[in-house]
């Protein structure tokens, strides 16, 4: 039994310090029932009061994960900024105003390359095709920092 509880501590303890799957943190909490089971006298009383203990933990794990982080002490532990456009933070240049441009394969586009647009390269990718360098292409779509460009037909 004192193997077990020990097992038990040191699964869990690992469980605690290397992120995983939660293979120990299961096999560390079984085994530190099991003990708590043979320690009770390994009777069917034990095995209900283990039980109990066991399905009354996870509810209480479970209100306590949902509840937490809008409680006072929750909002000072956790971060509650967030990095959104609206505060000024873009994860790359908005590119809005290439639409419907016209510009100049640089290089090779497999779908994916630089075009010269408006004088400046442009990393853009091609809706499927692919470009050498040389051939006109008109901007089509641009979302976010992507920039989607067709053969020009003029």
């Amino acid at each position: 039994m004192l193997y077990l509880v020990i097992g038990g501590i040191i699964l869990v303890s690992i469980e605690a310090l290397v992120p995983g799957f939660g293979l120990f943190g299961v096999a560390g909490v079984s085994a530190l029932l099991w003990a708590l089971y043979l320690w009770l006298g390994a009777t069917v009383e034990a095995a209900m009061t283990v039980a109990v203990l066991a399905v009354s933990s996870m509810l209480i794990g479970f209100w306590l994960i949902s509840k937490f982080p809008d409680s006072r002490i929750g909002k000072l532990l956790t971060l509650q900024w967030r990095s959104t456009t609206d505060n000024g933070y873009v994860g790359s240049e908005p590119k809005a105003d290439l639409l419907g441009k016209t510009g100049v394969v640089q290089s090779v586009l497999r779908p994916v390359g630089r075009a010269i647009i408006d004088g400046e390269p442009v990393d853009v990718v091609s809706d499927g095709e692919f470009f050498e360098p040389g051939t006109k292409i008109r901007v089509v779509d641009v979302t976010g920092g992507r920039v989607v460009v067709r053969r020009n037909a003029d």
